[in-house]
């Protein structure tokens, strides 16, 4: 999205609907239905600072956002308009045979100027993170946000979008995604070197994991870095039964 200046691109997960045709009930994702853009803060606009926030939480069965927490943000000054454009968006809720569900919401809040200077970010950055259930072969299985069921879902499929700096030459980057476990097992899910193009400011990619059968249930993150610097996180939720687990977020920064 390209708004005039100070302009103010937004991408954030859970706003793909996605269609299950196996029974007469619906099953489908979380629509938005209702936007409020973030105020670009003036300091940061004037001396054209940019860069993203990336929050984490959940939408509940009424379609709201809830459980807010800050994972990571470029500038301090971004944290709050960003908190207070996602806290106002409103969404028909998730659906699974009918019947409404909560999601994992990872959204991340990009802050840009508009003309030459855009998209010059001070590093890497997480932009957006669509996670969702997935078979064997990495195909999705249910909506974006879905919590992963544990023994059903084979993998997980992540669709990330990384904001990097532009640079004149392309040039390859040391992506590593970890998944975290609740009580913090770390395992390695993707490590291939990332090709950029010259002048991008950003480049998409999809990972894709087994579920191993050992994995704790609970809310599992995804953690990104990029040549060793830590660029961001996304969650997932992984349980047997989905609708009897009481998915708490993990201990980040909890917003007021």
């Amino acid at each position: 999205m390209r708004l005039s200046r100070p302009a103010v691109t937004l991408l954030f997960g859970c706003l793909l609907a996605f269609a299950s045709a196996s029974s007469s009930a619906q099953t489908t994702g979380a629509t938005r239905t209702r936007y409020k853009p973030p105020v670009y803060p003036a300091n940061a606009s004037k001396n054209d600072l940019q860069g993203n926030v990336i929050l984490i939480g959940r939408i509940d069965k009424q379609g709201n956002v809830a459980d807010l927490h800050l994972d990571m943000a470029s500038l301090q000054e971004f944290v709050q308009p960003a908190a207070e454009s996602v806290r106002a968006w409103k969404f028909s809720p998730a659906l699974r045979d009918g019947k409404p569900i909560e999601i994992a919401l990872n959204a991340g809040v990009r802050f840009r100027v508009s003309g030459d200077k855009r998209g010059r970010i001070p590093m890497p950055t997480l932009g957006d993170l669509a996670v969702f259930p997935a078979d064997a072969a990495g195909t999705k299985t249910a909506p974006e946000g879905f919590p992963l069921r544990k023994g059903k879902d084979a993998a997980l499929r992540a669709e990330a979008l990384l904001d990097v700096p532009p640079a004149d030459q392309a040039r390859t980057l040391t992506v590593k995604v970890e998944a975290v476990s609740p009580t913090g097992r770390r395992v390695a899910v993707f490590q291939p070197p990332l090709a950029v193009p010259a002048k991008a400011v950003e480049v998409n990619f999809p990972v894709v994991s087994p579920v191993g059968t050992d994995w704790e249930e609970g809310v599992w993150m995804l953690h990104f870095s990029v040549d060793g610097q830590n660029a961001g996180d996304g969650q997932f939720w992984l349980a047997t039964d989905p609708s009897k687990f009481n998915f708490v977020l993990p201990s980040l920064r909890a917003l007021p």
